[in-house]
């Protein structure tokens, strides 16, 4: 019976999960087309992505950034091999500082006397995606500067635009994502009165 029940809620844990990556790109193809500012659609990919790098690390954060690399490459081909690579070096980029620190990592902190803890969750949130945009959209004006057009102040405004519109969107969907998968504040024991 034991088994049983930690294979439902194993088993119940990944499909919350599953659904929570495949809603994060439906709604980037089919909802925020319609929620542009001024052209610019904030990134629901790597708003997902940095919660997913909160909550469960560096490895899920890179599959879930390959899968989507791989679904933005065949839906939305733009340069070969672009979203294919650049999702999943995101992700793994961006969950090197923000995903939670190891107890081994921790206690090798200590063991140097250094501030050994982890930042506030929703705060790295907010920061990995951040970090994933600025990425993208550093790569991006690189490959258009070496493409031969010249930047301009709208290519870096549109790039900055959408660093500041995909924070926003990870600081809304964090508290909704991370209770659904199982990742809201924990209740506090009761104490039992002594029989």
């Amino acid at each position: 019976e034991e088994m049983i029940g930690m294979l439902w809620r194993g088993g119940r844990r990944f499909v919350y999960f599953m659904i929570v990556v495949v809603l994060g790109y439906l709604c980037q193809v089919c909802v925020m087309p319609y929620l542009a500012v001024n052209g610019v659609t904030a990134s629901m990919l790597f708003a997902v992505t940095a919660i997913v790098t909160v909550c469960y690390g560096k490895l899920r954060a890179f599959w879930v950034g390959a899968w989507y690399g791989i679904v933005m490459e065949i839906m939305l081909p733009s340069i070969t091999f672009f979203n294919l690579l650049l999702y999943p070096v995101a992700a793994i980029f961006s969950s090197l500082p923000f995903a939670d620190k190891s107890d081994k990592r921790l206690e090798y902190e200590r063991s140097v006397n250094k501030q050994a803890k982890n930042m506030n969750p929703y705060l790295r949130t907010v920061l990995c995606a951040g970090l994933n945009t600025f990425i993208y959209e550093l790569i991006n004006l690189v490959y258009v500067s070496l493409g031969g057009t010249a930047l301009t102040p709208d290519h870096l405004g549109r790039a900055v635009l959408d660093l500041l519109l995909t924070m926003a969107l990870a600081a809304v969907l964090m508290l909704p994502v991370r209770r659904f998968l199982g990742f809201g504040r924990k209740k506090k024991a009761v104490a039992q009165p002594a029989a």
